[in-house]
C-alpha cells in the first residue's frame, strides 16, 4: 500500500467535505471545518441537497443525502445540535410514522442519477430508511419533539421485523448505541447480530468480490460498537483485503456504475479517505507515514 499516493488522490480529486475530514482525522483540523463544509449542503428546509450522495446530483434535499450526511458525521464521531435539529425538522415533515420515508423524491428523476436509483421502490415509502435515519438522528443528541416517539416506533419494529438488508441494519445499530445499554439493548443487539450473517449485500468472506457492506463497515475503528460480532481473525482478513485493493492511482476503487465520472472520482475519494481511516485505526498505517508523504 502506498500512503503518499492515497493522500494525493484526496488532495487531487476530493471535494472540500472529504479533504476537511481528511484534515480532522490527519492534520488536526478543527470540528468546526467540517461541520462548515457539512452545512454548505443543507438547504433552507433544513435538508441536504446538492449531490451529497454523488450517485443522485439533484441539488434538492432528499433523504438519501440526509442519511449520508449524518452517517458522515457518525464515522467522524461529531455532533452538532443544531445542524441536527434542523435535519430533524425536515425528517418529521416528511416522514410517516406508520409508513416510512421514501429513499428519494420522484422530482429527483430530472436530475442525472445512478441507474440503480431509476428503482420505482426507492420512491415508496420505507420504514427501514426511516429506522436508519432516525438511529442516526438519536446518535447525535438532540432533544426534538418528534424524535422521541420515532425512536419508540422504529425499537419497535426492530425488534419485531427480521431485517433483510445489511444496509438497514447497519444504522440500526446506530440506533442502538444511542441507548442506555439495558438487557432489553443487548437482547436487540444480539438480534441485529444474528440476522447480520443472513442479510443482503453482506460480504463476509475477504476479500469480497462483489458491491456489499464487509466487517469493516461495521465495525470500522477497533473500538466500534459492532466490533465484538467478529473475531479477530475476519477483521484481520479483511484489513489485508483492504490493504489489497488499492489501485495505481493511490485510490480505491468502487464497484458500481455512477452516473458520471464526476460521481466516480467523488466516491472513489470517499472511499480512500474512510479507508486510510479506518486502517489508521487498526494501526495498520500511521501518521507519521501520511507527514512523509
Amino acid at each position: 500500500m502506498n500512503v503518499e499516493k492515497a493522500a494525493n488522490f484526496i488532495w487531487s480529486n476530493g471535494r472540500l467535505l472529504e479533504r476537511r475530514i481528511f484534515e480532522y482525522f490527519f492534520y488536526g483540523g478543527s470540528k468546526s471545518s467540517v461541520l462548515d463544509a457539512m452545512k454548505a449542503y443543507q438547504n433552507e428546509d433544513g435538508g441536504f441537497g446538492h449531490a451529497l450522495e454523488p450517485d443522485l446530483r439533484t441539488p434538492e434535499s432528499q433523504p438519501l443525502y440526509v442519511e449520508f450526511g449524518l452517517r458522515t458525521l457518525y464515522d467522524a464521531k461529531i455532533q452538532d445540535a443544531d445542524l441536527a435539529f434542523k435535519v430533524c425538522d425536515y425528517v418529521s415533515r416528511h416522514a410517516d410514522l406508520n409508513q416510512g420515508i421514501v429513499t428519494i423524491t420522484a422530482s429527483s428523476g430530472s436530475y442525472p442519477r445512478a441507474e440503480h436509483w431509476n428503482n420505482p421502490q426507492s420512491e415508496l415509502a420505507s420504514f427501514s430508511r426511516l429506522t436508519s435515519i432516525v438511529g442516526l438522528l438519536q446518535w447525535q443528541g438532540i432533544q426534538h419533539p418528534w424524535l422521541e416517539q420515532a425512536v419508540d416506533i422504529c425499537l419497535s419494529d426492530i425488534s419485531s421485523t427480521r431485517y433483510k438488508d445489511s444496509h438497514t441494519l447497519l444504522n440500526a445499530f446506530c440506533l442502538l448505541e444511542s441507548l442506555p445499554q439495558t438487557d432489553d439493548t443487548q437482547m436487540i443487539y444480539t438480534k441485529l447480530s444474528d440476522e447480520l450473517y443472513q442479510a443482503d449485500f453482506f460480504c463476509l468472506e475477504a476479500p469480497s468480490r462483489t458491491y456489499g457492506l464487509t466487517p469493516l463497515d461495521f465495525s470500522p475503528a477497533s473500538d466500534s460498537y459492532c466490533r465484538r460480532i467478529f473475531s479477530d481473525k475476519i477483521i484481520q482478513d479483511h484489513l489485508e483485503a483492504l490493504e489489497s485493493q488499492q489501485e495505481e492511482d493511490g485510490g480505491w476503487p468502487i464497484l458500481w456504475e455512477p452516473p458520471g465520472e464526476m460521481a466516480r472520482l467523488e466516491w472513489r475519494v470517499c472511499r480512500t479517505l474512510r479507508s486510510l481511516i479506518t486502517l489508521a485505526s487498526y494501526h495498520k498505517i500511521s501518521i507519521e507515514q501520511l507527514d512523509q508523504g
